[in-house]
């Protein structure tokens, strides 16, 4: 029987929030919080899917209605090129009309749009990639079960995440159905030819972002598959900054919940009124990502302290630039003054207005320091909850069990 795990990270924007959809570079990189996706076959005649963080747990959908469907789809799409010749809307109409007609569990409100979303996920990803690897059906029972470090919703791109997590799976049970080495051959395949698997994984993570977000930039989920950080810009592909060292960061969760596109529309309305001081705040903006860029490829260790407190003084800079937009929080000014109390340089991430603060830290041994016991216990006090991590590292990584 067939048992694999697949992992993804989740991922932060370092410099460029808001700017970036004006045109100006942006920084992000990933964060080893990551999403875990194990797939292990059985003999039911069933799909188990257990979703936990979200609300689904235990939730059977018989083989049979799987492949019922699936022989549909197989009629009507089975002759197109997979994913990029899919009529993306129409195929998940199709799917979540499935998923509403098949998931009885719970009532008729059971499925919110979290959990619609993220079933229509699973089996938009299930059934097309299938179809793109001539299998006509799902032979054996699966389970997958997700563990998670990330909060949804939080701004970690936990959606990007997950996305490359079911990409992933799906991709290796499809291969693995016609080779049972594939796993083990995969290792011996050129760097080339890995990246090109990874790519194509990535592109079917695109469409799970499309079912999530409706537009998304393509940004997250090529990150959260290929790992390490890059400078990009809206439009364009994303450029690797090589990063020589994983810097230590704090995130600290606002507990507040904020919806991106509102604040982008507040950034455009606030723009509209003041059009030259806003221009000016995105310019500087630019200029801030150029600088980190060039300091983040030369850094070759943290104890580097001339370049280290230059990136601190950007992450106060850059901070200071977004308060400027009006996309701060009280309760990330609360955590901003806390960070400042004990000597440490934070910044929101991401859209702003709740989510999460990134605090940059100066040594991996930093348990050891008085100060940084002290700020751990003030964002306690204040029922802050807070993630030790490092930004860049691995992308996604997947391994037999």
């Amino acid at each position: 029987m067939v048992k694999f795990e697949v992992s993804a990270p989740g991922k932060v924007i370092l410099h460029g929030e808001h700017s970036v959809v004006y045109g100006k570079p942006a920084v992000a990189g990933v964060v080893q919080v990551r999403n875990t996706l194990t797939l292990e076959e059985n003999d039911d005649q069933c799909m188990l899917i257990c979703f936990p963080k979200i609300g689904l747990d235990n939730l059977h959908i018989s083989l049979e209605a799987i492949n019922k469907f699936l022989a549909i789809c197989w009629e009507k799409y089975g002759a197109i090129e997979f994913p990029e010749g899919l009529n993306h809307d129409v195929f998940l109409e199709e799917v979540k009309n499935f998923v509403q007609e098949t998931v009885k569990e719970g009532g008729k409100d059971f499925l919110d749009s979290i959990k619609l979303n993220s079933l229509s996920a699973v089996f938009y990803l299930l059934l097309g990639i299938f179809i793109e690897g001539q299998i006509r059906s799902v032979r054996k029972g699966i389970k997958i079960d997700l563990k998670t470090e990330m909060s949804v919703g939080a701004g970690l791109g936990s959606s990007a995440s997950f996305g490359v997590c079911l990409a992933a799976t799906f991709y290796l049970l499809a291969r693995l159905v016609k080779q049972e080495s594939y796993l083990d051959d995969y290792n011996g395949l050129t760097e080339m030819q890995q990246h090109d698997i990874k790519q194509k994984i990535s592109s079917w993570a695109f469409q799970s972002e499309k079912i999530m977000h409706g537009n998304p930039s393509g940004l997250d989920n090529t990150i959260c598959t290929f790992g390490n950080v890059v400078k990009f810009y809206k439009g364009r592909p994303p450029v690797d900054i090589k990063l020589t060292c994983s810097l230590p960061i704090l995130l600290v969760d606002s507990g507040v919940s904020r919806s991106t596109a509102k604040l982008v529309e507040n950034v455009v309305d606030l723009r509209k009124r003041h059009p030259k001081i806003v221009d000016n705040v995105l310019e500087a903006m630019k200029y801030l990502v150029e600088d980190a860029v060039d300091i983040l490829e030369h850094i070759t260790h943290i104890s580097d302290t001339e370049n280290f407190n230059k990136l601190e003084n950007l992450v106060s800079m850059n901070n200071n630039l977004l308060r400027t937009l009006g996309v701060s929080h009280p309760a990330l000014e609360k955590i901003f003054m806390i960070a400042e109390k004990y000597g440490f340089h934070a910044k929101l991430s991401g859209a702003g207005g709740g989510g999460f603060a990134m605090i940059l830290l100066p040594s991996w041994n930093i348990q050891e320091m008085k100060n940084f016991r002290q700020l751990k216990d003030d964002l306690e006090m204040n029922n802050f909850q807070w993630i030790l991590t490092g930004l860049g590292g691995e992308g996604l990584t997947f391994k037999s069990l």
